[in-house]
């Protein structure tokens, strides 16, 4: 049995006390490879807690690859090569990371970007929308604007308004009221090591993709996932770069498909893979990280699109912690967290990197305007951010719970099924039924139902595809999730009304 010392006066909680204590174990290889770790059951009567606390800890140990659920046999430890890291503390990370550390400015502000409807688009959708008569719209990029704190930003941006220092000039890397909040924000909540120094912020992925491009003296071989981000493909493609498709194995990059071939870039989602939603293991992000270490040259961007919008568990951990050799790009955007409508995103470079950005890239003006910059300082440096995201996870929570219901509802699990669910904004409903994915698009349009279909995010379609969509959750009432889900399954897939004893479809 496991002797895990359980400190009940801790602000941690139980659960996570286990989740530490066993990863901690299979890291320094005190747990090996294909042991059996304790039932549920016994480890819960030995610690004397509730199964649902071990359940929980085991359940995140599986979502990030440490350990393998085997049905009927029990939770066994994965294949791990040598693997150790100490995280760096906080307060040395910025000496750590950066040669010259730049003292802080005063936070500074604006007025609102946002105007008070909700936002229906970002630009990770692989083509624009402008048909209006949408009675539903499952889009799977719409995000909640209806609870944003409009009053607390307005009320930021009118004290920015006297700051005449608004009006000038900012640094081109980004404020430095923003950079610094970002390093803090990213450090306690996705473990990512860096320094304001190592932050460039920019206009949105889009932007920040484009800014890539130019620091490289040869433009690379890049190789992206597919299924994954059409936007991006397009957009290096245009900056010059070659992109070498990798089919995922188990819904993630297997980094040995990168062996041969001439990639110096691997772009990944690894936390909750577009679109697919699956968590990239650990072993495969060790496996990853050591293809880009056997050459120089060689680096890994990550892009962490939306890691704030976990439902079970604790986050996923950045692959960019656990990247000794600094070969990790790290790139985020608040285009779920606020609004696409900011249009502010930020990359975390590794120092060489940052070195040739500064040198190529220095005197480009930062395209983000000030006032916003500091707007969004404020609003994460005085606590507004962590408290809207910890509202608007429970929020998404529920939307999602009852779409998931709705879903098992009227759609029978020997024709439909569930993927990609307790994450993200959107759930995959996958089709294995006779009709043809065209006639279920023209249907729905027909109905007036928005559907984004899965085989848009392909670079070549596999053998084995069926119809899927996207079906996105987030701006939708649950009344309009009920009526477009009984619409969708009685007028596009002409199911029959379900019957009250009907359990209907389980998730996988």
């Amino acid at each position: 049995m496991l002797a895990i010392l359980l400190d009940p006066a801790s602000e941690k909680a139980m659960y996570i006390q286990i989740y530490e204590y066993i990863k901690e174990e299979i890291l320094s290889g005190r747990l090996a490879y294909h042991e059996k770790l304790p039932s549920a059951r016994s480890l819960a009567a030995f610690l004397q807690v509730s199964r649902a606390t071990v359940d929980t800890a085991y359940e995140q140990l599986v979502a990030e690859g440490y350990v393998e659920p085997k049905p009927k046999r029990g939770y066994f430890v994965n294949s791990l090569e040598e693997f150790t890291w100490k995280p760096t503390p906080k307060n040395n990370l910025r000496n750590t990371l950066s040669g010259s550390h730049q003292k802080d400015h005063p936070a500074q502000k604006n007025d609102s970007p946002f105007e008070h409807s909700k936002t229906k688009t970002d630009e990770r959708s692989p083509r624009p929308y402008t048909t209006p008569h949408w009675l539903y719209d499952f889009n799977p990029d719409a995000i909640d604007t209806a609870h944003f704190p409009y009053s607390i930003w307005k009320s930021l941006g009118k004290n920015e308004l006297d700051q005449s220092d608004n009006f000038l000039m900012g640094e081109n890397l980004g404020e430095p009221s923003l950079r610094s909040a970002i390093a803090d924000y990213l450090h306690g909540s996705r473990g990512v090591l860096c320094s304001p120094d190592n932050i460039v912020v920019g206009a949105g992925l889009s932007h920040l993709l484009q800014m890539l491009c130019v620091l490289f003296d040869e433009k690379p071989s890049i190789a992206m996932e597919d299924p994954g981000y059409i936007s991006a493909r397009k957009l290096l493609t245009a900056g010059g770069c070659r992109i070498i498709d990798i089919p995922l194995k188990g819904g993630s990059l297997d980094a040995a498909s990168l062996e041969d071939t001439d990639a110096k870039i691997c772009y990944v989602t690894p936390t909750h893979q577009f679109p697919l939603g699956a968590v990239m293991p650990i072993n495969r992000r060790q496996k990853l990280l050591q293809w880009a270490s056997k050459e120089k040259g060689r680096y890994i961007i990550e892009d962490d699109h939306d890691s704030e919008f976990r439902y079970t568990g604790r986050p996923i951990p950045a692959l960019q912690s656990i990247d000794k050799e600094n070969r990790v790009i790290y790139i985020g955007t608040f285009s779920r967290a606020v609004s696409p409508a900011l249009r502010t995103g930020y990359m975390v470079l590794p120092p060489a990197l940052m070195e040739k950005y500064r040198e190529k890239c220095g005197s480009i003006a930062c395209p983000v305007p000030r006032w916003d910059q500091n707007i969004l300082a404020r609003f994460i440096t005085e606590g507004y951010f962590e408290k809207h995201l910890n509202r608007m996870r429970k929020i998404y929570k529920n939307k999602h719970d009852f779409m998931v219901e709705q879903i098992r509802r009227y759609f029978p699990e020997d024709q439909f099924r569930i993927s990609g669910d307790n994450a993200g904004l959107y759930v995959l409903l996958h089709y294995t039924g006779p009709i043809p994915e065209e006639e279920i698009e023209k249907r729905a349009e027909k109905n007036g139902i928005r559907l984004r279909s899965l085989k848009g995010y392909y670079a070549s379609l596999s053998a084995d595809y069926h119809p899927t969509c996207l079906l996105g959750f987030a701006d939708l009432s649950e009344a309009d999730m009920e009526k477009g889900l009984a619409l969708l399954a009685h007028e596009v897939f002409l199911l029959p009304e379900p019957c009250p004893s009907e359990s209907g479809l389980s998730a996988h």
